[in-house]
């Protein structure tokens, strides 16, 4: 689903008037949810899931064409671990298909 598709989706679900609205609400949450994850390295909602910040060390790579090694910059990454009742919830959904 692309974000275009779900902002339509999020929009007719919570009867919202306008994709506009619906598209800023989205917004709204992420904005939120990346400052507080910036500022607390860690963000939990229960039984569905935990939003982590995580350093990445510099790692050793070879360009390919000149044969020569370089390192990569060290950075940071937002990683997203799956809770229990999400896991299950994902799982149930995929058996009624079948």
């Amino acid at each position: 689903m692309k974000e275009a598709e779900f902002i339509k989706f999020y929009k007719e679900r919570n009867e919202i008037k306008s994709k506009k609205e619906a598209k800023e609400k989205i917004d709204s949450f992420w904005n939120a949810l990346f400052k507080a994850v910036s500022e607390e390295k860690r963000v939990m909602f229960k039984d569905w899931g935990v939003f982590e910040e995580k350093d990445v060390k510099s790692r050793k790579i070879v360009i390919p064409r000149q044969l020569q090694e370089a390192y990569t910059q060290p950075k940071k990454v937002l990683k997203f671990r799956a809770g229990g009742k999400l896991i299950q919830s994902v799982n149930k959904r995929g058996e009624n298909i079948e």
